[in-house]
């Protein structure tokens, strides 16, 4: 494990900078929000695991609850000296861990990459009939669509439900200009596309089921046939409802049986998928796997996917190639602290000058 080699100087790099024991309103709300997201864990949890899990369940309940506790009563003690959100996610992913709750939304995955894999071919021909700017354009806001469906946010813990529902969401992914809106600068890259400008892309995926199928792979499917190489880069590990990098791999699979071009890109070599050697729904670049520098060699392009990794953490990260970061902002903590509202779109490209 070592820094991520796209990174312009990892000496540099901060995955984030929000200091939660200097924010106490916000300290407060995301210890409430941590809170109601795991009743909803150890509610799923419950379901995939069954009766003879309960004692983990509530054993993981009591220790979470003195954990949290903990933290309300004397931030700067329990937390080691240290809070943000990549520590709240690691406290309570250790606690899931340790009680042996791996993958409590395993079951909830599944289900929902089979729904979307019954629209995708849907969402392809749609993009048969798009040229240039106003395809690249609606891909951008599929991405946006499929980054709604999130078990890791209360607001939209209950939408992925029916995959059905993305045609609609698509629908009513807010109009331009967005929070951060660099589109006009991606379109003009991406609009004479073939070729596309890069020749290898490293996409960091978030979420299983829609987000990943119906949003990221039709995007990434583009990009390979304008003659842009793929590396999907995946946990290591679950966590909260995000695709591993042994999902990814079936799932590409699934989806290339659905899609012949698809396909054709991953038998002559276009896509690859690896693991970032990571387990939280954060991203800290500071440690990756091997696996994933070896593959990011020669890279041009990075792309980050989905609130976590692309505006929670790495949002103002900077990279030695282009970068492309899209994501739905899910809580109205998050919003409140970018100036903006619940349910803005994030799409920040920079690029390198040549």
């Amino acid at each position: 494990m070592s820094a991520f080699c796209l990174l312009r100087d990892s000496d540099a790099y901060a995955p984030l900078n929000w200091d939660l024991l200097a924010d106490e309103a916000a300290r407060k709300e995301w210890l409430d929000l941590f809170e109601k997201v795991f009743a909803e864990i150890l509610h799923y949890a419950r379901q995939r695991y069954g009766r003879m899990a309960e004692g983990r369940i509530e054993d993981a309940r009591k220790q979470f609850e003195a954990t949290f506790s903990a933290l309300r009563k004397d931030p700067a003690s329990a937390s080691g000296g240290k809070l943000d959100l990549m520590v709240l996610d690691r406290l309570r992913d250790d606690i899931l861990r340790e009680n042996h709750i791996d993958d409590p939304f395993g079951r909830l995955k599944e289900r929902e990459n089979e729904a979307a894999l019954d629209l995708y071919p849907h969402i392809v021909r749609e993009l048969h009939a798009m040229e240039a700017e106003d395809k690249w354009l609606h891909l951008i806001e599929t991405v946006l669509a499929g980054n709604t469906f999130d078990m890791g946010a209360t607001e939209t813990m209950g939408l992925g439900a029916d995959p059905r529902d993305f045609l609609d969401t698509i629908e009513s992914v807010k109009p331009r200009p967005w929070l951060i809106d660099d589109s006009e600068a991606l379109l003009e890259r991406l609009a004479p596309a073939p070729p596309t400008p890069w020749a290898r892309a490293v996409i960091f995926v978030d979420n299983a089921g829609t987000d990943f199928v119906l949003g990221v792979m039709p995007f990434a499917r583009e990009l390979a046939l304008g003659g842009t190489q793929i590396v999907l880069a995946a946990n290591e590990q679950p966590s909260l409802n995000d695709i591993t990098v042994d999902e990814v791999v079936d799932m590409v699979g699934a989806v290339g049986a659905a899609d012949n071009d698809l396909r054709a890109l991953v038998e002559v070599g276009m896509f690859e998928v690896v693991s970032t050697g990571t387990d939280l729904p954060v991203l800290d670049l500071s440690d990756v796997s091997d696996e994933l520098n070896a593959a990011a060699e020669g890279a041009d392009l990075v792309v980050l996917v989905g609130m976590g990794r692309a505006i929670e953490t790495n949002l103002d990260a900077e990279f030695s190639v282009d970068a492309i970061r899209i994501g739905l902002i899910k809580n109205e903590t998050v919003a409140r602290h970018m100036g903006g509202e619940l349910f803005d779109c994030v799409c920040k490209y920079t690029a390198v000058e040549e």
